[in-house]
């Protein structure tokens, strides 16, 4: 796994309200790991992976981990860094002759929660969520960045995940940040 470094995001989260923090946050405490290759399939059933059946289908990994199918041949996984699953994705990388590959993600994960979660999606993409599948990744523009949003149900309300790429995350945090404050004041 790659060396740990600070996230973009640090002051910004550092100076943000408690307001703001209850619609948007970033965890830190998950890591992203990407493969990709033409024996994506024969790959993951020779290692008794179970993979999500159609590109932009994900399946749930740990408590709020998951895995999703961004290609035919791709997978980002994105959880705990002690989760199981991404052991067994690390130990299956080690063979060079498998025909996939590790692909490093430099997406950085932005979660939006709680009753003015949808209005702030509502404010800056184009997608209607509220017919949305849960558990199944769309690719989109948030307030003109592409990103993919994975809408899901966690402890029991509707949550939107966001992946954006590195560059892209201060200025998705501000625009998202100063429409929550909106939206709850």
């Amino acid at each position: 796994m790659s060396e740990m470094r600070n996230s973009p995001l640090d002051d910004l989260i550092t100076e943000a309200t408690p307001e703001v923090l209850a619609v948007l946050r970033h965890p830190t405490d998950w890591v992203k790991l990407g493969v990709k290759g033409p024996g994506l399939v024969a790959w993951a059933e020779q290692h008794e992976i179970e993979l999500p059946v159609e590109v932009y289908d994900t399946l749930l990994v740990g408590q709020y981990g998951v895995l999703a199918r961004v290609g035919t041949g791709e997978l980002i996984l994105e959880c705990a860094p002690d989760d199981g699953l991404l052991t067994r994705f690390e130990s299956a990388l080690q063979a060079v002759d498998n025909g996939v590959y590790r692909i490093e993600q430099q997406s950085v994960t932005l979660v939006l929660a709680g009753d003015a979660a949808l209005g702030v999606l509502a404010q800056t993409c184009g997608v209607d969520f509220v017919g949305e599948l849960a558990d199944r990744m769309v690719y989109t523009r948030v307030a003109g960045a592409s990103c993919g949003v994975l809408p899901r149900e966690e402890a029991g309300q509707r949550v939107y995940r966001l992946w954006v790429d590195y560059s892209l995350a201060p200025y998705l945090w501000k625009t998202l940040a100063e429409i929550a404050a909106g939206l709850r004041g």
